[in-house]
């Protein structure tokens, strides 16, 4: 898992997809990568806002609206800035992260 090959927690990282969009990157009726309900900027399976991440993502060359790119800039935000960007979600994934101990 490239979580762990990057010296991240795997049970943190699938604990916020899960949180965040409960492991989807992309939306089943439409194929589309999946929009948050709360805020429609963020994007795909870690709910990347693309109105604060588009730019960066992109000039690091990943690409939030595929897979690969929206896991690889969502770990490259929690080597770099930790998890406060799923602060929103935190009471999620901490007690997923608990429970799955």
């Amino acid at each position: 898992m490239e979580s762990l090959r990057r010296g991240l927690d795997a049970r943190l990282t699938t604990s916020i997809a899960f949180c965040e969009s409960t492991d989807r990157q992309y939306d089943e009726r439409t194929g589309q990568p999946l929009r948050g309900l709360v805020n429609p900027k963020d994007v795909g399976l870690f709910q990347i806002n693309e109105t604060f991440h588009q730019d960066k993502s992109a000039e690091l060359g990943f690409d939030i609206y595929t897979l690969e790119g929206n896991v690889g800039y969502a770990l490259w935000l929690l080597e770099n800035e930790g998890t406060r960007h799923w602060n929103a979600s935190r009471p999620c994934w901490s007690k997923k992260i608990a429970l799955d101990a």
